[in-house]
């Protein structure tokens, strides 16, 4: 059997060429393992923003109302295993290198029939899997890109599709308007799926996913505002009332009480479709929710923050963290971006709030170099530096700081893993 370093090395060795090639592999391969995918019930998520958050609430009260809950995302912040979870947990190190053991002949298989597979193709296959064999009763599963040629939309009718906020990003591959974006994005509810969508959709965005809605003859839940009452914002969390009832959700910034509010309505759809979730359950696992990377709390002596704002959409959900959240306090900022993002207006927006701006190159063979983001961060923030490495500009931010500054690392999930672990450690 191969270790587990082997298994990441197979999975990370997979090719990058054919992405937008079809679901011919995918569906090749499930086939020669047994159509795990037909054995399990879904609740597939697809956005631009708020997936992981969305996806990693439903997962938490699936698990606490006592169902076996996989949860799928991407990408992972520090530890791969992120990818794949059961009940809350990473795969363990051996299921994860036998399972890769056990597919290993059916990747070859279907490289030699047809090409090889992806590594999101690759990964999607051996969660599939191994959801299966542990008998899960639902996978809450995050869309990569897009939705509707999105890989893992190789599953049949989820029990509910869930789409949470639309904004522009990967428009070379989805479309130039929001209206095609959304309209991909929406391809992931099927005839014979439930519905539930983000409550604040811009309007050609809601009416492209409406009429998709209207020819697979699925009726949409989306949440009502106006039964929404919200309580305080701060530092740690929100307070609000939906359809009378209370929740606090951990997780910072106004937009998480939207993603909320969407995981409310998967989990009316959800019960309509028969599963058992009490009103106790669903407040206490929104309450306890944790999720990597969003707005994350690190430490409180300076405050230090992770929070993947890749896009322009993540990135004025920052903004209005900044703005709601820690106005008056003086901001330093950590970021780096992808440079195949609209990463201009980002980098401005989140720079115009700094007192200090550290620009840095995340690891990826798409990083947007340090230097150019340092030169747009500075035509509106006084005081930006390069220091190329993300760990070593986040000790350097630690280092300097002055009392009550607070300390934001963010852009691309590529370096926000790097930050953490760095800023842990100390």
């Amino acid at each position: 059997m191969m270790t587990y370093d082997e298994a990441l090395g197979f999975i990370h060795g997979a090719t990058r060429v054919g992405a937008r090639d079809g679901f011919a592999r995918m569906e090749r391969i499930l086939e020669i393992i047994g159509n795990p995918h037909h054995k399990l019930k879904f609740v597939h998520v697809a956005g631009t923003n708020g997936k992981g958050s969305t996806a990693t609430m439903t997962a938490n009260i699936l698990t606490r109302a006592g169902y076996k809950t996989g949860l799928f995302v991407s990408p992972y912040v520090v530890d791969f295993r992120e990818r794949i979870q059961l009940n809350g947990q990473l795969i363990p190190k051996d299921e994860l290198a036998r399972a890769v053991t056990e597919l290993q002949p059916a990747f070859a298989q279907v490289k030699q029939e047809i090409a090889e597979c992806t590594e999101f193709e690759t990964v999607t296959v051996i969660a599939l899997y191994w959801y299966a064999q542990q008998g899960c009763d639902y996978v809450v599963l995050e869309a990569g890109i897009g939705g509707r040629n999105d890989k893992t939309n190789v599953i049949p009718a989820p029990v509910v599709a869930v789409l949470t906020s639309i904004s522009f990003d990967h428009v070379q591959i989805l479309g130039d308007t929001l209206e095609a974006i959304a309209s991909n994005k929406a391809g992931i509810i099927k005839p014979g799926s439930r519905a539930a969508l983000y409550c604040d959709l811009p309007e050609e965005a809601r009416a492209a996913i409406l009429a998709h809605c209207a020819e697979t003859g699925v009726q949409p839940n989306i949440p009502d505002l106006t039964s929404l009452q919200i309580g305080q914002i701060g530092g740690t969390g929100s307070d609000f009332t939906y359809k009378g009832r209370s929740y606090h959700v951990p997780l910072i910034g106004r937009h998480q009480i939207y993603n909320a509010l969407t995981v409310l309505a998967v989990c009316e759809e959800l019960e309509k479709a028969g599963a058992v979730l009490p009103y106790e359950v669903i407040r206490d696992a929104i309450r306890d929710t944790r999720f990597v990377g969003r707005c994350e709390v690190l430490r409180e002596d300076p405050l230090c923050i992770i929070d993947g704002a890749h896009n322009i959409d993540g990135a004025q959900a920052l903004c209005r963290v900044l703005d709601e959240v820690m106005a008056g306090r003086k901001i330093t900022l950590v970021m780096g971006m992808l440079g195949d993002k609209d990463f201009v207006e980002s980098i401005t927006m989140l720079a115009s709030r700094a007192s200090r701006f550290i620009a840095v190159t995340p690891d990826s063979y798409r990083s947007l170099p340090a230097e150019r983001t340092a030169e747009i961060a500075g035509k509106v923030c006084r005081d930006v530096t390069v220091i190329g490495k993300p760990a070593e500009a986040a000790m350097h931010a630690l280092k300097t700081a002055e009392k009550d500054e607070v300390i934001i690392a963010c852009g691309s999930l590529y370096m926000i893993g790097e930050v953490k672990e760095a800023l842990l450690a100390e």
